[in-house]
């Protein structure tokens, strides 16, 4: 009894074995050939976001401590990859991916977070840079990775504005949250630099790899959506983004009066709230903002990548024609 026990107990363990090395295989396989895997896009997405993927902020070969806005990219040059992309970064003296000359009077300054910086396209693919070349406006890009508004402006701030008469606000659902804890208190809160390390340190981490890593948290993902704990919080509104935002905009640390100001964004509904909404807004300069819609770039062929959550040299191309279309009919 107790040796056909054992027996089993080998047999159940060989089992469970081979099968987790199949599903760490089935994994690792679509993570280097998303477009052929077996998985869902989203859960596949999931996994890389959230188990796989390097984010620039906290890298310290890319990334410094800021006690005014939590971090900056780190002057010199470094290297960003991830599954679908390597991109070279070079990094001027106020922590800003453009090159040193940018700094000196622009007259186009892009704020926003990742998606301004050009994460996963080179610098120069990038919609800062292309806006550049089609209208020969001297263009700052000051995008830095996962900034909200409240940043975005903090860094706008720092920046030579005496020649300055157009920015680019490139905004992100994911900005909420960062904003609206500015709207509801009237601060944001900055990571102490012992925080900041702690975070550099978690991802380190996070990414070493170890046997069963994918499919420990293949299995943990399809058990909580098998079995949810608790139902998802509902995304805000367009018009809760759109009213918060325009009251970030309103607490600016520098006038914005005088700026022609156009707002990017891919949410159809923050899009459309902030038309209704602007018009209404306490200061002149939110009054007189205007909306580059974006909806449309996401299902354009090729705007995105597979896994990541970021537009390809191709999506920007159409992001940067869209305003210089803006530039060239009163923006």
């Amino acid at each position: 009894m107790l040796s056909r026990l054992a027996v089993l107990i080998v047999q159940t363990g060989v089992i469970g074995l081979i099968t987790m090395g199949l599903l760490e295989l089935l994994v690792v396989g679509s993570l280097m050939a998303p477009q052929l895997s077996l998985l869902p896009r989203p859960l596949l997405q999931y996994l890389y976001i959230n188990v796989d993927r390097r984010t620039i902020q906290v890298m310290p070969e890319c990334a410094r401590y800021d006690s005014g806005v939590t971090y900056t990219l780190r002057p010199g040059r470094c290297t960003f990859a991830n599954r679908e992309f390597s991109t070279g970064y070079d990094i001027n003296t106020m922590g800003l991916r453009d090159d040193e000359a940018s700094l000196h009077e622009p007259d186009t300054v892009v704020l926003g977070d990742s998606l301004a910086m050009g994460w996963g396209v080179e610098a120069d693919e990038a919609f800062p840079s292309r806006f550049e070349r089609s209208t020969g406006s001297r263009t700052l890009n000051a995008g830095v990775s996962s900034y909200g508004t409240v940043r975005e402006l903090r860094m706008f701030a720092r920046v030579d504005r005496s020649r300055v008469t157009r920015v680019v606000i490139a905004y992100m659902d994911n900005d909420f949250v960062e904003n609206e804890q500015f709207a509801s208190t009237g601060a944001l809160r900055i990571l102490s630099e012992s925080d900041y390390q702690r975070t550099v340190r978690d991802q380190a981490a996070a990414q070493r790899y170890f046997p069963g890593k994918y499919a420990l948290n293949l299995l943990a993902q399809l058990r909580a959506i098998v079995r949810p704990r608790g139902a998802a919080a509902a995304p805000p509104s367009g018009e809760r983004q759109a009213d918060v935002f325009l009251k970030v905009l309103d607490g600016a640390p520098v006038p914005l009066d005088g700026y022609r100001i156009a707002v990017t964004s891919f949410d159809a509904g923050f899009i459309a709230a902030l038309r209704a909404q602007a018009p209404k807004a306490a200061t002149p300069a939110a009054r007189a903002l205007q909306v580059v819609d974006l909806s449309a770039v996401p299902h354009r062929d090729g705007a995105f990548y597979v896994l990541d959550d970021h537009p390809t040299a191709a999506g920007h191309d159409a992001i940067a024609a869209a305003l210089v279309q803006w530039a060239r009919t009163g923006g």
